[in-house]
C-alpha cells in the first residue's frame, strides 16, 4: 500500500530537494526554445526519477537527470560523458549548487542561472543557503511512489484529448505535477499578473494534476482548475463525492486510496472537472476533442516469469 506522506513529516527535505530541482530548471529556462506557457522548462517523469529531457548548448546536448532509486544527480551529453552527484544528507543547498554548476562547466555546458528560488516560501539565494542540508531517502522514495501513481492516471486522462494539451509537466517552481487541456481561445497577457503566472496562462485552460501538498492543505492531493475562474465553476458539483472546492477542486490522495477502484475514482474526478470547465466557459466542438480514438485494441498485459 502506497504511504500517505504528509508535508510536515518530510518539509526539511522538500525544502532542500525543491532547491536541488529548480537548478535544472533554471538551466532550461536560460537554454531551451520558449514554448507556450512554459511548456519547455518542465520536468519530465522517468521510472527512476525526474529529467530535463535534451537541451542543447555550444557544446551540443546534455541531460540532467534526478534518480531517486540510486539517489544521485547525472548529468550526460551526446559526446558519452557524465558526471554523477550524490544527493545525501548533511549536504548544503550551497554545496550542492557549488558541484552542481562545477559539473556543468567540466562537460563544457556553463549555464550562468538566477539563483534566487522561485515560488517558494524562501528566497536566500542557492549559493549562499547553508540552512536546508536535509535529504531523507525514506521520504523521497515514498513521495516518488506518489509522483509515479499520479503520472500513471494523470497520462491516462490525457491521452485520448484530439485537441491541444499539454505533456504530463512537473512543474519545479512548485513541485507538483499537470496536464493542461486548452479550448482554443487566447487571452491577452495581464501585465498585473507575476511573470509566471502571466505567461503560463495566456489562454483559455483547465489543469488537472497532482501536490505533495506543501501548502496550507498539508497532504497529498489532486486538484483541477479552469482559467479563467467564475461564480458558477465554485458552485459546480464535481465527482466524485469527497472531492470539494478550496480555491479550486481538491481531491485528497488518502481519500483516493480509501475508494474500491482508486484508478476509476480519480479518472472520475479529473473528467468531471473538464466537462464542468467546457460548460462553464462554452467550449466548442467538445465532441469532436473527445470523440473515440477507435484505434487498434492493445495486446493484453501478461505477467512475466523469469525462467
Amino acid at each position: 500500500m502506497m504511504d500517505n506522506l504528509k508535508y510536515s513529516d518530510w518539509k526539511p527535505t522538500v525544502d532542500t530537494l525543491g532547491m536541488y530541482l529548480q537548478m535544472a530548471g533554471k538551466v532550461m529556462l536560460e537554454r531551451k526554445p520558449q514554448e507556450p506557457e512554459w511548456e519547455a522548462v518542465a520536468l519530465r517523469v522517468t521510472p527512476t526519477g525526474l529529467t530535463t529531457g535534451p537541451i542543447n548548448s555550444e557544446n551540443g546536448l546534455f541531460m540532467i537527470d534526478y534518480n531517486f532509486v540510486d539517489h544521485k544527480v547525472i548529468i550526460s551529453d551526446e559526446s558519452g560523458k557524465k558526471v554523477e552527484i550524490p544527493l545525501e544528507d548533511g549536504v548544503s543547498v550551497a554545496q550542492f549548487y557549488k558541484k552542481f554548476m562545477a559539473q556543468l562547466e567540466f562537460l563544457g555546458h556553463r549555464t550562468d542561472i538566477y539563483t534566487i528560488p522561485q515560488e517558494w516560501d524562501f528566497k536566500t539565494p542557492f549559493e549562499l543557503d547553508e540552512e536546508h542540508k536535509s535529504y531523507d531517502k525514506k521520504s523521497v522514495e515514498k513521495w516518488f511512489e506518489m509522483v509515479k501513481f499520479a503520472y500513471q492516471e494523470l497520462d491516462k486522462y490525457a491521452a485520448p484529448f484530439r485537441g491541444k494539451r499539454s505533456g504530463i509537466d512537473f512543474w519545479w517552481g512548485t513541485a507538483d505535477m499537470g496536464t493542461l487541456r486548452f479550448s482554443g481561445k487566447q487571452y491577452p497577457l495581464n501585465p498585473a499578473f507575476p511573470v509566471g503566472f502571466r505567461y503560463g496562462v495566456d489562454a483559455e485552460l483547465v489543469e488537472c494534476g497532482f501536490s505533495l501538498g506543501n501548502n496550507p492543505i498539508g497532504e497529498p492531493y489532486f486538484y483541477g482548475f479552469l482559467f479563467e475562474n467564475s461564480p458558477e465553476y465554485k458552485t459546480w458539483k464535481i465527482k466524485p463525492d469527497k472531492a470539494y472546492y478550496n480555491g479550486y477542486f481538491i481531491y485528497l490522495l488518502k481519500d483516493v486510496l480509501e475508494e474500491k477502484n482508486p484508478s476509476e475514482s480519480l479518472q472520475l474526478f479529473f473528467n468531471s472537472v473538464y466537462e464542468a470547465a467546457t460548460v462553464v466557459q462554452k467550449w466548442e466542438h467538445v465532441e469532436e476533442l473527445t470523440k473515440p480514438l477507435e484505434m487498434p485494441p492493445q495486446k493484453p498485459h501478461r505477467e512475466h516469469i523469469a525462467k
